[in-house]
C-alpha cells in the first residue's frame, strides 16, 4: 500500500461497514474516507484495525453534522478529520443537451407534458427543470 493512499468505507450499514474496515485496514493504513458519518463505535473499529491512522475524511456534508465532541476526540489523539468531496453528487440522468431542449421548448410555447412527451423525460423531471429555471438557480 502506498503511502498516499486513501482507503474507502463506502458501506453505510454497521455491520458491513465494521466487515469492511477489518478487510480493508491494517497498520499501514493512514488515510481513511467514510461514506457514512464517523461514530464513536465506527471510530474504535477504524482505530483498533489500523492504529497508525493519520487522517479520516468524510463528504463535507457528514463533516457538517458531525458532533464536536467527535472531532476535538479526534484533534486530541492526533487524528486530522476533514471533509473531502470524493465524487460530487449524483449525476444527473439526463445529458445538457437535452435539458436545453427543455428551456428552447418552453420558449416556444410547448407545454411541460408536450416536452415530457417529445423528448421523452418524465413529467416531474420537465417540471423540476422549469422550476429551477424561474428560480435564477
Amino acid at each position: 500500500m502506498k503511502d498516499k493512499e486513501v482507503v474507502v468505507l463506502r458501506s453505510s450499514q454497521k455491520d458491513i461497514l465494521i466487515e469492511e474496515i477489518n478487510k480493508k485496514l491494517n497498520e499501514k493504513t493512514k488515510k481513511v474516507h467514510l461514506s457514512v458519518r464517523p461514530t464513536i463505535n465506527i471510530l474504535a473499529s477504524i482505530l483498533t484495525a489500523a492504529p497508525n491512522v493519520e487522517v479520516i475524511t468524510c463528504p463535507p456534508s457528514l463533516y457538517e453534522r458531525t458532533p464536536k465532541k467527535i472531532k476535538e476526540a479526534l484533534k486530541k489523539i492526533g487524528i486530522k478529520f476533514e471533509p473531502l468531496l470524493l465524487t460530487p453528487g449524483r449525476p444527473r440522468s439526463h445529458p445538457n443537451w437535452k435539458i436545453e431542449k427543455v428551456y428552447e421548448l418552453e420558449k416556444k410555447g410547448y407545454s411541460a407534458k408536450e416536452i415530457s412527451e417529445k423528448l421523452g423525460i418524465p413529467l416531474t423531471t420537465v417540471y423540476y427543470y422549469l422550476k429551477k429555471s424561474s428560480s435564477g438557480e
